[in-house]
């Protein structure tokens, strides 16, 4: 399953104008409308309805699911997708529906600033009655039910989990005679003996923003530290600070070294795993989706590894994020939309669905994905902070990008950045 959702994160131009106009195409949902019942795929009376932007390699496997659930004595559920359209279209298409009335029972969605407008708007129900009765807290990674968590009221449940760390070739590290680096120290000292032994340090992509949101927000937490960080990103204290400064400069710093490749912020950034499947750099900074690409390309698993990435602070955390489903307040049947959802939570249906990122405790890993799998361990044992472009409003998030792009590009330094960070901090949205 591809969890790589930063590819929609697109929201401008003529990718989320065409999926917009998909969306708004016929009269459903989304382009791929089933019933686990058999039938034609418009909700029957009784029935439940789920929504998600599964494509079509993965919504026949939750069609699977949902058959199973029909089977097992639950009601029948249509399915109802939006495949392609990521954050920069599926939720406006889902409060659309909302606001018309046309809710569906239980619906996919990020954490994180992604949610939290359905939550302030009280379009989801608080579900700790469900929690309580079906034992999610214990089913679940703990970590991964926060990010689902607003104002310590549980609204989502967490089935989809992904971490941002460190991707690396050990056959290049070994052409540059250098260690997997243990500190931060130790990575700009990789850094350089790799760019010294003719191989591109790291792979990444700035155009639209994202990926090198993912090395600034590493930077941050290691120059401000967990507490600091949070506080940033919740906006609880200025961004024009020394630690934020700082920051910015290691990615200057690592722009102008050309660790970062030459003209990062026009690279493309869906390239990177298919560059790092094919040897072209050492290291990059992904998630476990990476892995995917790596076994389709049949790279052989003694040439590449994952680390957390060095912050050098006492509580070590990595950046990642959470999806899971949530029930909609206008739904009639909450209590079989509960039952729906805990059917998900199982771990039969988690191997039909073929997760390999799941917070479900009592999935195994797959030894076909072993960096997959230590990443699985390290969800239960660190804590992570929630990505930034999800943690911080749109507006803010947008705002850093083009911040980060001037930074990278020596139109603005690192002092001015952070300036500039705490300006469009204080005109974001409070909430």
């Amino acid at each position: 399953m591809d969890m790589n959702r930063r590819r929609f994160l697109i929201g401008s131009g003529a990718t989320a104008a065409a999926a917009l106009l998909a969306a708004c195409g016929g009269g459903s949902k989304g382009s791929s409308s089933s019933s686990s019942g058999g039938g034609s795929g418009s909700k029957a009376s009784g029935s439940l309805e789920l929504f998600t932007y599964d494509d079509t390699s993965t919504s026949p496997k939750v069609q699977q699911v949902l058959s199973a659930f029909k089977s097992s004595g639950g009601p029948s559920v249509t399915l109802d997708t939006l495949p392609g359209s990521g954050a920069a279209v599926y939720p406006g298409k889902l409060r659309t529906e909302m606001l018309a009335g046309k809710a569906p029972d239980v619906f996919r969605m990020w954490g994180g600033s992604i949610a939290k407008p359905f939550v302030d708007t009280r379009q989801v129900i608080d579900l700790a009655p469900y929690y309580s009765k079906y034992g999610w807290d214990t089913k679940l990674t703990t970590a991964n039910i926060s990010d689902l968590t607003y104002n310590n009221v549980k609204y989502g449940v967490p089935l989809y989990s992904a971490a941002v760390g460190i991707w690396y070739r050990t056959d290049l590290l070994a052409k540059a005679g250098s260690a997997v680096p243990k500190s931060f120290a130790d990575v700009e000292t990789l850094n350089a003996a790799l760019k010294k032994a003719g191989v591109q340090p790291w792979l990444a992509g700035g155009k639209y923003g994202w990926y090198v949101m993912r090395f600034f927000e590493w930077f941050l937490e290691h120059t401000a530290g967990p507490a600091k960080h949070d506080q940033l990103r919740n906006l609880q204290t200025s961004w024009d600070t020394p630690e934020v400064v700082d920051a910015f400069g290691i990615l200057k710093k690592w722009a102008d070294q050309k660790w970062l490749p030459d003209g990062v912020m026009g690279l493309d950034p869906t390239q990177v795993e298919a560059q790092f499947a094919g040897g072209r750099g050492a290291m990059a900074l992904d998630g476990q989706w990476i892995e995917r690409t790596l076994v389709d390309q049949k790279v052989p698993t003694s040439k590449y590894d994952t680390i957390i990435p060095p912050t050098d602070q006492s509580d070590l955390r990595f950046s990642g994020f959470t999806e899971g489903y949530f029930i909609a307040r206008q739904s009639k049947n909450p209590d079989e939309a509960a039952k729906l959802i805990d059917f998900f939570t199982q771990a039969s249906s988690q191997k039909t669905l073929g997760n390999a990122y799941s917070p479900v405790k009592a999935v195994p890993a797959s030894p076909a994905y072993p960096g997959t799998g230590k990443w699985k361990t390290w969800q239960s044992q660190y804590k992570h902070y929630v990505i930034q472009d999800q943690s911080l409003s749109t507006a803010l998030a947008n705002a850093y990008f083009s911040i980060q792009s001037d930074v990278v590009q020596g139109k603005q330094t690192p002092a001015a950045a952070a300036t500039a960070m705490q300006k469009a901090a204080a005109a974001a949205p409070k909430s």
